[in-house]
């Protein structure tokens, strides 16, 4: 698979927008980052760059579960009904607990499951492992 190129961040807490974006430009300064806080403007943003020829081309998607409105799950569920959308590596990162959560998640798709750290220092050891997933092209999703 190419290198990333981009990453749709889709998460509604500010604080942990910049802990991901800090941790991102330690990891890879070259990825730009796009930020939507809800369900809606993820689906909005990912509609419109799959229309764009070679959009989504070097792309990932860090999705939150827990967002305000129609949750993570629901974003992940539209994009395996979206033919354009449906390879998309999608990376829950996501402040539950629940390992039904990750079932859930990883039946619908996703790449890899991270929990949120109390850490900060942790995000890098979480990007590291989740952009050599991605980069990787590894079919075997990254269980928690």
């Amino acid at each position: 698979m190419a290198p990333l190129e981009w990453i749709l961040l889709v998460e509604d807490e500010a604080d942990h927008r910049l802990l991901v974006k800090a941790a991102l430009g330690r990891v890879s300064a070259q990825i730009h980052i796009h930020e939507v806080v809800d369900a809606e403007k993820a689906m909005t943003w990912l509609r419109r760059v799959a229309a764009e020829p070679s959009g989504l081309k070097g792309g990932m998607v860090v999705l939150d579960l827990g967002l305000p409105g129609a949750s993570g799950f629901r974003v992940l569920e539209w994009m395996r009904d979206v033919p354009a959308l449906e390879k998309l590596p999608v990376v829950v990162l996501t402040a539950s607990e629940n390992p039904m959560d990750a079932d859930h998640a990883f039946n619908l798709g996703a790449r890899g499951y991270f929990q949120k750290p109390a850490d900060p220092r942790l995000y890098v050891e979480i990007f590291q492992r989740a952009l050599r997933l991605v980069e990787n092209g590894s079919e075997s999703p990254e269980r928690p």
